[in-house]
């Protein structure tokens, strides 16, 4: 079925305008491959008739399901490994110190960390693996796991569907899993469920990095690698000044290894920490007079 170029571009101007992906020139593969099946499925018999309806018909769960087909949710556990050696050697210690300051003042809220772009769940249950061994190796700065709070939010309901059964394949706990974090997963039906002490250090939600961040609440770590580079400039712009909003105080933000604030924002300082490139929110200048 041929794709046109004014269908190529109404249908990447939609998919722009729902959750700010920019299809480039070059990709129309990724309309055709990615959404025919949608297609079929509507009934629609060309592109455009997709389109129109699309606009007419739309539904939140047709909606849902091209977020879910266009996105990518390529992920694995220790993903890229620097950035998880960054934060348990460097992040993790100062995150400890901030919950045991708070506490002495009588504040018993968690610390916060927010994995933005969760896709299946790895990245924020590699977060949770790393804090509870920490845990385990400093018993006696009396921390629990009570007082870290990962919140893991993706744009896609399939993709978080998945994340919150905590079920993995072999070969995905294979892809970058050290062998000793394996005691984290128990056999159940060829598949490897998560643990529940893990489980409940994660809340999940469905979430557009486009969308209002008020209900957010505040974080001293935010990681959102690879995603950045699917946006554009504007975009990347404003996400990267809601990431700022919402960090508290010298909070830290973590990027993908080919991902900048350079050109959007001037709110960061970089830190190589270790063999990984991140960035602290600055501290703000005094007042004057």
């Amino acid at each position: 079925m041929e794709l046109t170029a004014n269908d190529f571009n109404d249908l990447r101007r939609y998919i722009y305008e729902l959750c700010g992906l920019h299809i480039p020139d070059t990709k129309e593969y990724l309309i055709t491959q990615r959404l025919g099946s949608l297609l079929a499925a509507t009934g629609a018999e060309s592109w455009r008739e997709f389109y129109e309806f699309l606009l007419r018909d739309g539904t939140s769960k047709l909606r849902n399901d091209i977020i879910s087909a266009i996105t990518t949710n390529e992920t694995s556990f220790f993903r890229d490994q620097h950035p998880f050696e960054s934060f348990r050697e460097h992040i993790l210690p100062e995150l400890c110190k901030t919950v045991i300051k708070r506490q002495l003042r009588g504040d018993k809220r968690p610390v916060r960390i927010w994995s933005a772009a969760a896709s299946t769940g790895q990245e924020p249950l590699t977060l949770a693996m790393i804090i509870r061994e920490h845990l385990e190796r400093n018993p006696g700065n009396g921390l629990r796991a009570e007082d870290f709070s990962i919140l893991a939010t993706d744009i896609s309901a399939r993709a978080l569907a998945r994340a919150i059964t905590g079920e993995y394949s072999e070969f995905e706990l294979s892809r970058g899993l050290p062998e000793n974090f394996r005691k984290y997963f128990t056999p159940r039906a060829g598949r490897f469920k998560a643990a529940p002490e893990l489980q409940q250090m994660v809340e999940f939600r469905q979430f557009n990095l486009l969308a209002d961040y008020s209900d957010l609440g505040s974080f001293e770590t935010v990681f959102c690698r690879n995603v950045l580079i699917y946006f554009d400039q504007e975009t990347k712009r404003t996400i990267v000044t809601r990431f700022r909003d919402v960090l508290r105080p010298r909070g830290h933000l973590v990027l993908g290894s080919t991902e900048s604030v350079y050109g959007l924002s001037d709110d960061f300082e970089q830190l190589r920490l270790g063999k990984a490139i991140l960035y602290r929110l600055r501290q703000a200048e005094p007042a004057l007079g």
